[in-house]
């Protein structure tokens, strides 16, 4: 019971500490329109998972975490050109979009209507790709980072296999968990915006996309 509650605990605190985990679904989250973003967040942690178990495993089985250290450290570096990589595809998606103010009367009131044009086609093969690019993203994030090997550390303290296995399903549930609860709220919160104005929401994925991008570099050239 004590290995589930550390393993579960050391997955949230392992999500929600890294800025580098949250900003690559941001941009995903905030401009999905078919994929539910809860379901971003479970490709990612799935992807994250396969990462954390092949490290966890190799640390358990050599007792040493010099090579893993290595393999971490290019894993983080790719991380690093990811990040820039989805925020520039983001926002250069997101400014090509075309949002357009419609004026209308109706009874003598003049209004307008502000919606972008993008086809149902289109839509769904974006979101098609976001799934896919989760799944890889996490994967990536499951291999790489500092933090996430010192999380991992408990594992040399394990001697049976059944516990190792106890301690990474609970670490696993934990960044699902964490991962989900993090794109439904931004999924939601980019809804809300769009449903009250479409240009909020526009600019809040924009900023997303932003967001991402600078820590990308961020992460390249400082951490």
């Amino acid at each position: 019971m004590e290995l589930l509650l550390i393993g579960f605990a050391a997955g949230l605190v392992h999500v929600f500490t890294g800025p580098d985990h949250l900003a690559a679904l941001a941009p995903f989250a905030s401009r999905s329109e078919n994929t539910k973003p809860w379901q971003l967040g479970l490709r990612w942690g799935i992807g994250h998972a396969s990462g954390a178990i092949f490290i966890g495993i190799i640390i358990w089985l050599l007792k040493d975490n010099v090579y893993v250290e290595k393999l971490s450290a290019s894993a983080e570096n790719i991380v690093g050109m990811l990040l820039i990589l989805v925020g520039a595809i983001g926002l250069h998606s997101g400014l090509k979009e075309k949002i357009h103010s419609h004026e209308h009367n109706h009874f003598g009131i003049r209004h307008s209507h502000i919606h972008s044009h993008i086809s149902l086609s289109k839509s769904a093969h974006n979101n098609h790709q976001h799934s896919h690019a989760a799944l890889g993203i996490g994967l990536l994030h499951g291999t790489a980072g500092g933090t996430h090997l010192w999380i991992l550390l408990p594992t040399l303290t394990i001697s049976r296999l059944d516990s190792l296995s106890l301690y990474l399903s609970a670490y696993t549930l934990g960044t699902i968990a964490s991962m989900i609860i993090f794109t439904t709220t931004i999924g939601h919160l980019a809804k809300i915006l769009k449903h009250q104005n479409q240009q909020w929401g526009h600019r809040f994925g924009l900023a997303c996309c932003s967001g991402t991008l600078f820590i990308g570099c961020y992460w390249l050239l400082v951490v």
